[in-house]
């Protein structure tokens, strides 16, 4: 999954954040929450979808 690398996470933050870690940090918490978050949900990204 190299779209997602978590070296990706910090200018994917620069982008959204106007390039201020800091404000990303007051919304989303500490860099190792925001880490763990990043590479929590990417497995969600690419799961099939159970057919109904």
């Amino acid at each position: 999954m190299e779209e997602l690398d978590q070296e990706k996470l910090t200018p994917l933050l620069r982008l959204k954040y106007h390039n201020s870690i800091a404000d990303a940090v007051a919304d989303l918490g500490k860099p190792e929450e925001i880490g763990k978050v990043f590479a929590g949900f990417q497995k969600y990204l690419y799961q099939q979808q159970a057919a109904a």
